[in-house]
């Protein structure tokens, strides 16, 4: 390296300042690097930041920005109250709470409307009930009489053995409701006692021994015979159904002579 130094210095093509400067990289580079021991630390470990301590107060937690006040638990997050997306939800007021919607005056449209639609609704289920349960009329020489829910005497032609089964309370008489009108069938004491549960009218004879329904002794029997004969008979209205609505004509149990002729 020297002598191409002395040759170049000779030849002219480089000064002795430039031949100068060459040189002090490979100085700068021969340098041995310093020791980590004569720092204090140990081998083979990196030397502690200082910017850690300069955040630190003498013998306390690290120094936050902006003020002071202990830190926060949370972490410096603002509460979350719900809501989507992670979004605080907005407080709802009285003011903005729905108005419950009130029924329907009686007498307007809207009552008369949602009546109608009730009672299409009770009609189909009654007359489901009674085609799943209804019993075959047995026709035969025995009268048996039972009062419409308008208060009109109809009468049915069955067999002795029909006959004593409404007697003793095992049959019902109640309404099939049909498109053009109402008509009259027999199931079973226990489809009957379901019916009054939803409709009391669409029962119309059934002698339960505590609580009979539609229920005529001999003496009512007739007494309602003269009257439709000499056309003196009421006729019932036929009013919406009511849940506190009394059985229709309560009878003494112990007269099981039910709606048959004298």
């Amino acid at each position: 390296m020297q002598n191409l130094r002395d040759k170049l210095l000779k030849a002219g093509l480089v000064s002795e300042e430039q031949a100068k400067k060459s040189d002090a990289p490979s100085q700068t580079s021969r340098r041995p690097a310093p020791s980590s021991e004569s720092h204090g630390a140990p081998s083979g470990r990196p030397p502690a930041r200082r910017d850690r301590d300069e955040n630190r107060t003498a013998g306390g937690p690290p120094r936050r920005e902006g003020g002071g006040g202990p830190p926060r638990r949370d972490g410096g997050r603002p509460p979350y109250h719900g809501g989507s997306g992670g979004r605080p939800a907005a407080a709802t007021t009285a003011s903005e709470k729905p108005i419950p919607k009130l029924p329907p005056m009686p007498g307007s449209k809207a009552y008369q409307r949602a009546e109608s639609k009730k009672q299409v609704e009770l009609d189909r289920a009654l007359r489901e009930l009674v085609l799943g349960n209804q019993v075959p009329l047995e026709p035969g020489e025995t009268a048996f009489y039972f009062m419409t829910r308008k208060g009109k005497l109809r009468r049915l032609e069955l067999s002795p053995t029909q006959a004593k089964q409404l007697e003793d309370g095992e049959l019902g008489v109640v309404e099939r409701p049909e498109p053009a009108q109402i008509e009259h069938s027999l199931v079973p004491a226990s489809s009957a006692t379901q019916m009054y549960a939803l409709s009391k009218k669409s029962v119309r004879f059934l002698n339960r021994k505590e609580d009979p329904v539609g229920f005529m002794n001999d003496e009512e029997l007739k007494a309602r015979q003269d009257a439709e004969a000499a056309g003196t008979a009421p006729e019932i209205p036929d009013e919406p159904e009511s849940a506190d609505e009394p059985s229709e004509s309560p009878a003494p149990a112990e007269d099981t002579s039910g709606g048959s002729t004298p």
